[in-house]
Protein backbone atom coordinates (compact mmCIF):
# COMPACT_ATOMS: atom_id res chain seq x y z
CA UNK A 1 0.00 0.00 0.00
CA UNK A 2 2.83 2.40 0.83
CA UNK A 3 4.32 1.91 -2.62
CA UNK A 4 0.96 2.54 -4.29
CA UNK A 5 0.67 5.81 -2.34
CA UNK A 6 4.21 6.73 -3.32
CA UNK A 7 3.20 6.61 -6.98
CA UNK A 8 0.46 9.14 -6.17
CA UNK A 9 3.11 11.52 -4.85
CA UNK A 10 5.47 10.89 -7.77
CA UNK A 11 2.82 11.57 -10.41
CA UNK A 12 1.70 14.71 -8.58
CA UNK A 13 5.32 15.88 -8.62
CA UNK A 14 5.47 15.42 -12.39
CA UNK A 15 2.35 17.52 -12.85
CA UNK A 16 3.67 20.18 -10.46
CA UNK A 17 6.87 20.47 -12.50
CA UNK A 18 4.95 21.50 -15.64
CA UNK A 19 4.68 25.29 -15.85
CA UNK A 20 2.15 25.71 -18.68
CA UNK A 21 -1.42 25.09 -17.41
CA UNK A 22 -2.48 23.88 -20.86
CA UNK A 23 0.31 21.31 -20.78
CA UNK A 24 -0.80 20.21 -17.31
CA UNK A 25 -4.34 19.72 -18.60
CA UNK A 26 -2.91 17.80 -21.56
CA UNK A 27 -0.87 15.57 -19.25
CA UNK A 28 -3.88 14.81 -17.06
CA UNK A 29 -6.24 14.08 -19.92
CA UNK A 30 -3.77 12.05 -21.96
CA UNK A 31 -2.81 9.71 -19.11
CA UNK A 32 -6.52 8.98 -18.54
CA UNK A 33 -6.93 8.49 -22.29
CA UNK A 34 -3.95 6.12 -22.36
CA UNK A 35 -5.61 3.85 -19.80
CA UNK A 36 -8.94 4.09 -21.62
CA UNK A 37 -7.42 3.14 -24.97
CA UNK A 38 -5.77 0.19 -23.26
CA UNK A 39 -9.04 -1.16 -21.84
CA UNK A 40 -11.46 -0.12 -24.61
CA UNK A 41 -10.12 -2.77 -26.98
CA UNK A 42 -11.63 -5.48 -24.78
CA UNK A 43 -14.12 -7.69 -26.62
CA UNK A 44 -15.87 -10.18 -24.38
CA UNK A 45 -17.33 -11.88 -27.46
CA UNK A 46 -13.88 -12.81 -28.80
CA UNK A 47 -12.83 -15.96 -26.97
CA UNK A 48 -9.54 -16.17 -28.87
CA UNK A 49 -8.18 -12.72 -28.03
CA UNK A 50 -10.43 -10.55 -25.86
CA UNK A 51 -7.63 -8.03 -25.15
CA UNK A 52 -8.27 -5.37 -22.49
CA UNK A 53 -5.86 -3.74 -20.02
CA UNK A 54 -2.59 -5.30 -21.11
CA UNK A 55 -0.14 -2.40 -21.45
CA UNK A 56 -0.43 -2.48 -25.23
CA UNK A 57 -1.74 0.08 -27.68
CA UNK A 58 -0.87 0.46 -31.34
CA UNK A 59 1.20 3.63 -31.14
CA UNK A 60 1.07 4.17 -34.90
CA UNK A 61 -2.71 3.93 -35.22
CA UNK A 62 -4.62 7.16 -35.81
CA UNK A 63 -7.00 6.73 -32.81
CA UNK A 64 -3.95 6.65 -30.50
CA UNK A 65 -2.29 9.79 -31.86
CA UNK A 66 -0.86 11.86 -29.04
CA UNK A 67 -0.65 9.11 -26.43
CA UNK A 68 3.11 8.87 -26.92
CA UNK A 69 3.40 12.50 -25.79
CA UNK A 70 3.14 11.25 -22.19
CA UNK A 71 4.63 7.77 -22.66
CA UNK A 72 7.88 7.41 -24.56
CA UNK A 73 11.49 6.88 -23.64
CA UNK A 74 12.55 10.18 -22.13
CA UNK A 75 9.09 11.32 -21.00
CA UNK A 76 8.75 12.07 -17.29
CA UNK A 77 6.17 9.34 -16.71
CA UNK A 78 8.17 6.69 -18.57
CA UNK A 79 11.35 7.70 -16.75
CA UNK A 80 9.53 7.41 -13.42
CA UNK A 81 8.46 3.88 -14.26
CA UNK A 82 11.85 2.86 -15.68
CA UNK A 83 13.94 4.25 -12.82
CA UNK A 84 11.72 3.41 -9.86
CA UNK A 85 8.99 0.89 -10.75
CA UNK A 86 10.29 -1.37 -13.57
CA UNK A 87 8.94 -4.45 -11.79
CA UNK A 88 5.37 -3.16 -12.26
CA UNK A 89 3.71 -3.93 -15.60
CA UNK A 90 2.84 -1.03 -17.86
CA UNK A 91 -0.84 -1.96 -17.62
CA UNK A 92 -0.81 -1.76 -13.83
CA UNK A 93 1.38 1.34 -13.73
CA UNK A 94 -0.77 3.27 -16.19
CA UNK A 95 -3.85 2.64 -14.08
CA UNK A 96 -2.03 3.63 -10.91
CA UNK A 97 -0.86 6.86 -12.56
CA UNK A 98 -4.40 7.63 -13.73
CA UNK A 99 -5.75 6.92 -10.25
CA UNK A 100 -3.19 9.36 -8.87
CA UNK A 101 -4.34 12.09 -11.28
CA UNK A 102 -8.01 11.50 -10.49
CA UNK A 103 -7.31 11.70 -6.77
CA UNK A 104 -5.16 14.80 -7.10
CA UNK A 105 -7.67 16.68 -9.28
CA UNK A 106 -10.93 15.58 -7.65
CA UNK A 107 -12.84 17.85 -5.30
CA UNK A 108 -13.31 17.23 -1.61
CA UNK A 109 -16.77 16.25 -0.45
CA UNK A 110 -18.47 17.54 2.69
CA UNK A 111 -16.43 15.13 4.81
CA UNK A 112 -13.17 16.33 3.27
CA UNK A 113 -12.64 13.20 1.21
CA UNK A 114 -11.60 13.04 -2.46
CA UNK A 115 -12.16 10.37 -5.10
CA UNK A 116 -9.61 7.73 -4.16
CA UNK A 117 -9.77 4.72 -6.47
CA UNK A 118 -7.44 2.57 -4.40
CA UNK A 119 -10.29 0.22 -3.60
CA UNK A 120 -10.90 -0.36 -7.33
CA UNK A 121 -7.27 -1.26 -8.02
CA UNK A 122 -6.22 -4.86 -8.44
CA UNK A 123 -2.77 -5.72 -9.73
CA UNK A 124 -1.16 -8.53 -11.68
CA UNK A 125 -1.83 -7.62 -15.32
CA UNK A 126 0.70 -8.92 -17.80
CA UNK A 127 1.91 -6.72 -20.63
CA UNK A 128 1.84 -7.90 -24.20
CA UNK A 129 4.30 -6.72 -26.82
CA UNK A 130 1.91 -6.71 -29.75
CA UNK A 131 -1.79 -5.96 -30.11
CA UNK A 132 -2.34 -5.68 -33.83
CA UNK A 133 -5.77 -4.41 -34.89
CA UNK A 134 -6.58 -3.33 -31.33
CA UNK A 135 -7.26 0.14 -32.71
CA UNK A 136 -10.12 -1.24 -34.83
CA UNK A 137 -11.99 -1.91 -31.59
CA UNK A 138 -11.70 1.66 -30.35
CA UNK A 139 -14.59 4.09 -30.75
CA UNK A 140 -14.54 6.84 -33.32
CA UNK A 141 -16.22 10.15 -32.49
CA UNK A 142 -19.03 9.67 -35.04
CA UNK A 143 -21.86 9.20 -32.54
CA UNK A 144 -23.59 6.99 -30.02
CA UNK A 145 -23.45 3.88 -32.16
CA UNK A 146 -19.72 3.94 -31.37
CA UNK A 147 -20.39 4.17 -27.64
CA UNK A 148 -22.84 1.29 -27.89
CA UNK A 149 -20.46 -0.87 -29.89
CA UNK A 150 -17.48 -0.45 -27.59
CA UNK A 151 -18.91 -0.05 -24.09
CA UNK A 152 -22.17 -1.98 -24.23
CA UNK A 153 -21.75 -4.67 -26.87
CA UNK A 154 -18.07 -5.57 -26.58
CA UNK A 155 -17.07 -4.51 -23.07
CA UNK A 156 -20.39 -5.58 -21.54
CA UNK A 157 -20.94 -2.33 -19.64
CA UNK A 158 -24.16 -0.36 -19.14
CA UNK A 159 -25.18 3.07 -20.41
CA UNK A 160 -24.63 4.36 -16.87
CA UNK A 161 -21.07 3.01 -16.95
CA UNK A 162 -20.41 4.57 -20.35
CA UNK A 163 -21.77 7.95 -19.29
CA UNK A 164 -19.66 7.88 -16.12
CA UNK A 165 -16.48 7.02 -18.01
CA UNK A 166 -17.09 9.76 -20.58
CA UNK A 167 -17.22 12.16 -17.63
CA UNK A 168 -13.42 11.95 -17.62
CA UNK A 169 -13.58 14.45 -20.49
CA UNK A 170 -13.70 17.04 -17.74
CA UNK A 171 -9.89 16.75 -17.78
CA UNK A 172 -7.74 17.81 -20.71
CA UNK A 173 -8.44 19.09 -24.18
CA UNK A 174 -8.59 18.09 -27.82
CA UNK A 175 -5.68 18.73 -30.17
CA UNK A 176 -6.18 19.24 -33.89
CA UNK A 177 -2.81 17.68 -34.72
CA UNK A 178 -3.78 14.47 -32.92
CA UNK A 179 -7.50 13.84 -33.34
CA UNK A 180 -8.64 16.66 -35.60
CA UNK A 181 -10.84 17.94 -32.76
CA UNK A 182 -9.57 20.99 -30.93
CA UNK A 183 -10.76 22.80 -27.83
CA UNK A 184 -11.75 22.05 -24.25
CA UNK A 185 -14.88 20.49 -22.87
CA UNK A 186 -14.62 22.98 -20.01
CA UNK A 187 -14.94 26.80 -20.15
CA UNK A 188 -11.27 27.41 -19.35
CA UNK A 189 -7.99 25.68 -18.64
CA UNK A 190 -8.34 26.00 -14.87
CA UNK A 191 -11.54 23.97 -14.90
CA UNK A 192 -10.00 21.52 -17.38
CA UNK A 193 -7.69 20.48 -14.54
CA UNK A 194 -10.46 19.52 -12.09
CA UNK A 195 -12.07 16.08 -12.03
CA UNK A 196 -15.71 16.78 -11.26
CA UNK A 197 -19.18 16.54 -12.77
CA UNK A 198 -19.00 19.78 -14.73
CA UNK A 199 -18.77 17.88 -18.03
CA UNK A 200 -22.45 17.04 -17.65
CA UNK A 201 -23.36 20.58 -16.64
CA UNK A 202 -21.64 21.96 -19.73
CA UNK A 203 -23.37 19.38 -21.92
CA UNK A 204 -26.91 20.31 -20.92
CA UNK A 205 -26.63 24.01 -20.06
CA UNK A 206 -24.97 25.43 -23.19
CA UNK A 207 -26.01 25.85 -26.82
CA UNK A 208 -23.76 23.42 -28.69
CA UNK A 209 -23.71 24.01 -32.45
CA UNK A 210 -22.10 21.99 -35.23
CA UNK A 211 -18.57 23.05 -36.05
CA UNK A 212 -18.08 21.66 -39.53
CA UNK A 213 -14.49 20.47 -39.75
CA UNK A 214 -15.40 17.92 -42.40
CA UNK A 215 -18.37 16.41 -44.16
CA UNK A 216 -17.19 13.14 -42.66
CA UNK A 217 -19.30 12.42 -39.53
CA UNK A 218 -16.23 10.86 -37.91
CA UNK A 219 -14.55 14.26 -37.90
CA UNK A 220 -17.44 16.64 -37.12
CA UNK A 221 -18.09 18.00 -33.63
CA UNK A 222 -19.89 20.72 -31.66
CA UNK A 223 -18.77 24.07 -30.28
CA UNK A 224 -20.10 27.13 -28.47
CA UNK A 225 -17.37 29.35 -29.86
CA UNK A 226 -17.06 31.60 -32.87
CA UNK A 227 -14.90 30.24 -35.66
CA UNK A 228 -11.92 32.49 -34.82
CA UNK A 229 -11.91 31.82 -31.05
CA UNK A 230 -8.30 30.88 -30.11
CA UNK A 231 -9.56 28.87 -27.11
CA UNK A 232 -12.71 27.15 -28.39
CA UNK A 233 -15.01 24.96 -26.34
CA UNK A 234 -15.87 21.55 -27.73
CA UNK A 235 -18.17 18.57 -27.45
CA UNK A 236 -17.73 15.48 -29.59
CA UNK A 237 -20.65 13.77 -31.30
CA UNK A 238 -20.17 10.97 -28.77
CA UNK A 239 -20.76 13.53 -26.00
CA UNK A 240 -23.74 15.37 -27.46
CA UNK A 241 -25.54 12.15 -28.35
CA UNK A 242 -25.85 11.16 -24.70
CA UNK A 243 -28.72 13.63 -24.38
CA UNK A 244 -29.60 14.78 -27.90
CA UNK A 245 -30.60 12.78 -30.97
CA UNK A 246 -28.15 14.19 -33.50
CA UNK A 247 -28.55 11.53 -36.15
CA UNK A 248 -31.25 13.41 -38.03
CA UNK A 249 -28.88 16.10 -39.27
CA UNK A 250 -27.18 19.30 -38.09
CA UNK A 251 -28.87 20.98 -35.12
CA UNK A 252 -28.20 23.11 -32.03
CA UNK A 253 -28.67 21.50 -28.64
CA UNK A 254 -30.28 24.55 -26.97
CA UNK A 255 -32.09 27.00 -29.24
CA UNK A 256 -33.83 28.51 -26.21
CA UNK A 257 -30.80 30.38 -24.88
CA UNK A 258 -30.21 34.00 -25.87
CA UNK A 259 -27.65 36.72 -25.21
CA UNK A 260 -28.57 40.03 -23.58
CA UNK A 261 -28.90 41.62 -27.03
CA UNK A 262 -31.40 38.97 -28.11
CA UNK A 263 -29.02 36.99 -30.33
CA UNK A 264 -29.14 33.23 -30.10
CA UNK A 265 -26.35 31.45 -28.23
CA UNK A 266 -26.29 28.94 -31.08
CA UNK A 267 -23.29 29.71 -33.27
CA UNK A 268 -25.00 27.88 -36.14
CA UNK A 269 -28.38 26.18 -36.70
CA UNK A 270 -30.13 28.62 -34.37
CA UNK A 271 -33.51 27.59 -35.82
CA UNK A 272 -32.99 23.83 -35.56
CA UNK A 273 -33.34 22.30 -32.11
CA UNK A 274 -31.73 18.90 -31.55
CA UNK A 275 -34.49 16.55 -30.37
CA UNK A 276 -34.12 14.62 -27.14
CA UNK A 277 -34.78 10.90 -26.80
CA UNK A 278 -38.26 9.71 -25.93
CA UNK A 279 -38.95 7.07 -23.31
CA UNK A 280 -39.07 4.25 -25.89
CA UNK A 281 -35.54 4.90 -27.16
CA UNK A 282 -32.87 2.69 -25.49
CA UNK A 283 -30.57 5.71 -25.35
CA UNK A 284 -32.88 7.33 -22.82
CA UNK A 285 -30.80 5.31 -20.33
CA UNK A 286 -27.84 7.53 -21.22
CA UNK A 287 -29.89 10.69 -20.68
CA UNK A 288 -31.15 9.35 -17.37
CA UNK A 289 -27.56 8.65 -16.33
CA UNK A 290 -26.59 12.24 -17.16
CA UNK A 291 -29.47 13.43 -14.98
CA UNK A 292 -28.25 11.15 -12.18
CA UNK A 293 -24.75 12.66 -12.34
CA UNK A 294 -26.28 16.14 -11.99
CA UNK A 295 -28.63 15.23 -9.15
CA UNK A 296 -27.68 16.57 -5.73
CA UNK A 297 -25.37 19.34 -4.62
CA UNK A 298 -21.99 17.68 -5.12
CA UNK A 299 -20.07 15.09 -7.10
CA UNK A 300 -21.24 12.11 -5.06
CA UNK A 301 -23.32 10.45 -7.78
CA UNK A 302 -20.69 10.96 -10.45
CA UNK A 303 -17.84 9.76 -8.27
CA UNK A 304 -19.69 6.59 -7.23
CA UNK A 305 -20.75 5.80 -10.80
CA UNK A 306 -17.22 6.44 -12.08
CA UNK A 307 -15.74 4.26 -9.33
CA UNK A 308 -17.97 1.35 -10.35
CA UNK A 309 -17.41 1.80 -14.10
CA UNK A 310 -13.63 2.25 -13.74
CA UNK A 311 -13.38 -0.98 -11.76
CA UNK A 312 -15.32 -2.91 -14.39
CA UNK A 313 -13.36 -1.43 -17.28
CA UNK A 314 -9.87 -1.89 -15.83
CA UNK A 315 -10.50 -5.47 -14.66
CA UNK A 316 -12.46 -6.64 -17.70
CA UNK A 317 -11.14 -9.96 -19.00
CA UNK A 318 -8.91 -10.62 -15.97
CA UNK A 319 -9.67 -13.42 -13.54
CA UNK A 320 -6.59 -13.65 -11.33
CA UNK A 321 -5.81 -10.10 -10.24
CA UNK A 322 -4.73 -9.47 -6.66
CA UNK A 323 -5.51 -6.88 -4.02
CA UNK A 324 -2.87 -4.56 -2.63
CA UNK A 325 -1.29 -5.78 0.60
CA UNK A 326 -1.77 -3.38 3.51
CA UNK A 327 1.85 -3.97 4.52
CA UNK A 328 4.81 -6.07 3.48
Amino acid sequence: MARYREIYDDVENIASSINDPHEVAHFYGTVIRLVAHDFMDHDSTDSNDPMGSDGCVDWNAKPNAGLNSVWHEGSDLFELWQNKYPDISWADFWIMAANAIIFDTSEEDESGGKLDLVDTFLWGRDDRSSCQLSDTRLPTTAGCQQVEGVFLERMGLTWRDAVALLGAHTLGQGHKMFSGHFGMWMPNVDEARIFNRQYYQELVSRSWSPRILSTNPFESDFTTSEIDDPNPKMMLNTDACLVYDIEGGPCCTRTDLFKANGESHCVTMEDTQCPVYDASNPRIEATNAVKEMLDGNDNANFYEAFREAWFKATTNGHSSLKTIAESC
